[in-house]
């Protein structure tokens, strides 16, 4: 079976849909020889700054000289972005071959994996057999039923920030948002969390690691002297190399992360200025200039709506957005449309996405169902003063970058 028949099998699985649960996860591992096992884990759990945060710790420990594994979804433009070592992506001969391995033992069992867990089960093994020192492992959806939650005690359960996302599956509320996520956080380990939570939401995490017997560290803003680029923590500055005030509050969930399991200043400082994503406020092309933001939550738009404002007020911006029909579309449109001189709407590649003329008709603005005909349009528009901002949802990130990529 070749890459591109390995990647259509796996995604294949998508048939069998969300089903949270450690039972077939567990049972698919045990049946590959238990790979998880022999690996320590650094586990990220969070509504926003997840992929940031884990970004961050994997380019530390990589600058500490050790053998770093790194999980994470979704993917962009790639799918073997989600499983990478030393900061490379995992090769299309290893992810085949070990593909097979998964699909051998999923396939004798009477409840079929998912496709994350079969994703999941992949990534054990192939850090297993790369000898992982370290592996930061982002959770998929919510934490104590997600796929990635059959680890042991982690070295550190990590909590980015909370907020609303995913209602249907982790609850209405912030405190049952935060007690899904307090799943990952097992007995006698240790415990960070993001500052700036909702009082409810640290309520729920401090409690959640007082019965665990957990050593629990709540991360304070001592940051200051931001200018985009470089900031100041405690009486250290670090350089970013993602835009975002959000990313400070990454950055810093990351250092002291970093701190409570050894790492050296100077590994900290060169992981921090190292870690990029694609479509986190990513410049992707000039003249015209697009920037690319994977933001898909009311929080997530908040925090891109302020940086915005605060880094790019002399522009005209020109937002071509698409958005998922089962979060807070409305909400967060809104607050797009307030930082925006013209609004252009289309849909992204997802069964879920919200129909272009639905959104284009909320908004009274231009609508395409093609993501390329939208962005082609927004150019139509710009001029030295324009910067076309791309956002709503990482599916139309991924489109996007895709055809600016193709066209470079």
């Amino acid at each position: 079976m070749n890459y591109q028949q390995t990647l259509a099998k796996i995604h294949s699985l998508n048939r069998f849909g969300t089903r949270l649960g450690l039972e077939r996860m567990s049972a698919l591992l045990h049946r590959l020889g238990d790979p998880q096992r022999s690996l320590r884990f650094i586990h990220v759990a969070g509504t926003n700054g997840k992929g940031s945060v884990s970004a961050m710790l994997s380019e530390i420990f990589i600058a500490e000289g050790m053998r770093v594994g790194l999980y994470t979804s979704p993917y962009i433009i790639d799918f073997r972005e989600r499983m990478q070592f030393c900061g490379e992506m995992i090769s299309k001969e290893d992810l085949c071959m070990y593909a097979q391995e998964v699909f051998a033992q999923a396939e004798r069992m009477d409840d079929m994996p998912t496709e994350f867990e079969v994703v999941t089960a992949i990534a054990m093994l192939y850090f297993a057999a790369k000898e992982c020192d370290i592996v930061v492992l982002e959770v998929g959806l919510g934490g104590i039923y997600d796929a990635t939650n059959v680890i042991d005690t982690p070295l550190a359960s990590v909590i980015t920030s909370i907020s609303y996302d995913h209602t249907d599956y982790l609850g209405e509320t912030l405190a049952s948002i935060a007690a899904n996520k307090a799943g990952i956080i097992k007995s006698g380990g240790t415990t960070i969390l993001a500052y700036g939570q909702a009082p409810e939401v640290e309520e729920v995490i401090r409690e959640a690691a007082g019965k665990q017997q957990n050593r629990l560290l709540i991360c304070e803003n001592k940051t200051r002297s931001y200018n985009g680029k470089a900031f100041f923590y405690g009486d250290k500055m670090y350089e970013l190399s993602m835009l975002g005030f959000h990313q400070m509050q990454n950055a810093v969930t990351a250092i002291e992360t970093a701190k409570l399991l050894g790492a050296c200043d100077t590994s900290i400082f060169k992981g921090i200025r190292a870690a990029r994503l694609p479509a986190r406020m990513e410049l992707a092309h000039r003249h015209p200039d697009i920037i690319i933001d994977g933001a898909h939550n009311l929080d997530g738009v908040e925090q891109l709506c302020k940086t915005m404002r605060h880094f790019f007020a002399e522009k005209r911006i020109i937002a071509v957005t698409a958005m998922m029909e089962d979060k807070q579309w409305k909400d967060c449109v809104l607050k797009i449309e307030d930082i925006a001189a013209k609004m252009v709407a289309t849909t992204a590649s997802n069964p879920r996405a919200l129909s272009a003329e639905a959104l284009g008709n909320y908004l009274h603005c231009p609508f395409f169902e093609s993501a390329r005909d939208a962005l082609d349009y927004a150019e139509t528009l710009s001029d030295e003063q324009t910067l076309i901002l791309v956002c709503g949802s990482l599916y139309l990130a991924a489109d996007i970058r895709g055809y600016i990529l193709c066209e470079e």
